[in-house]
């Protein structure tokens, strides 16, 4: 029986019609590339043209002064001089507090105070947070009950300060110490600055997949391992937020512990505004603020380990 499918010829490139086909191609891709660059170019300008308001911003409230601080720091102090130094460098300022003893045993006890601050404002703020977020289903609700729990925000810093002094006394009266103490300052800071952990917390709890908690209880899972396997790696950044927030403010923490510790208890802070304030010595102020500062970038350095930021949100 003959074969009815008989083998289709193989089609014939013409040479010449294929460079002719890539002649005329070359040039529209010149063209593509041009206008990508081009648009890449006009892209930049406006991403710059954006950014711009908030760089100025920044570098003349942040870095300006920060460089100024810096710059204080090698100069030396001079008795009578109208701004109490003179552009003189110096390493001097840096050796005197390298070998204060004072100095160092107050970064230790602020380090040791901040942490407990962060430490104590997660256990408390959290389920705070966790109730307002996750348990109170009415948006309504939440944003009224998130509005109470900032009314302390809405008098100044000094003035809760000052009525948490009274309160404090009293209570740590009844248990025989009847002087300001480092137990009142980390009490008072720890609710002053709780709501530093209670808000990113509340944001990130939030927007918790509410499907993968109903999934992880249809699975068998209890309420802890859903918390640890589910909630918890999706509130990290707002822990490590709310750490870096209440572990910078505390670290350097002055007017609270000015006011609620009334002398009797003394921080970094409070060595660096003696400096400033008490003996007038702005070159080594400024060397104990860098110094602190230092810290501080090692400190925040070390809490954002824990968790990518960047990946994360």
């Amino acid at each position: 029986m003959p074969n009815s499918s008989a083998p289709e010829p193989t089609p014939q490139l013409d040479v010449a019609e294929l460079e002719e086909a890539e002649a005329l191609e070359q040039p529209r891709e010149r063209a593509l590339g041009e206008a990508g660059e081009g648009a890449e170019r006009g892209g930049g300008l406006i991403t710059a043209a954006w950014a711009l308001p908030g760089s100025l911003w920044l570098g003349f409230f942040l870095l300006a002064p920060l460089v100024f601080i810096v710059l204080v720091s090698f100069w030396t102090y001079e008795l009578g001089a109208k701004s109490g130094f003179a552009t003189k460098w110096t390493l001097s300022n840096y050796g005197t507090i390298i070998h204060s003893s004072t100095y160092w045993h107050n970064m230790l006890g602020s380090l040791y105070t901040s942490l407990i601050a962060v430490a104590a404002c997660l256990l408390f703020g959290f389920p705070i947070a966790y109730f307002l977020a996750l348990k109170v289903q009415s948006l309504r609700n939440q944003i009224a009950l998130f509005i109470i729990a900032l009314a302390p925000f809405w008098t100044s810093f000094l003035v809760r300060s000052v009525a948490w002094t009274y309160p404090l006394a009293e209570v740590l009266g009844k248990f025989g110490v009847h002087t300001p103490s480092t137990t009142s300052v980390r009490l008072a800071m720890i609710q002053l600055y709780i709501l530093f952990m209670v808000t990113p917390l509340f944001f990130t709890l939030a927007q918790v997949d509410r499907t993968a908690i109903e999934a992880a209880r249809d699975l068998g899972g209890n309420w802890w391992r859903t918390f640890v396997a589910v909630i918890l790696p999706q509130t990290l950044p707002g822990i490590v937020i709310g750490s870096i927030f209440i572990f910078v403010l505390t670290m350097g923490e002055y007017g609270t512990v000015l006011v609620v510790g009334q002398n009797y208890v003394q921080s970094v802070g409070t060595i660096v505004n003696s400096y400033i304030v008490g003996a007038v010595q702005y070159p080594q102020g400024a060397a104990a603020a860098v110094l602190l500062v230092l810290a501080l970038i090692v400190g925040v350095f070390a809490i954002t380990r824990f968790s990518n930021l960047r990946e994360e949100l």
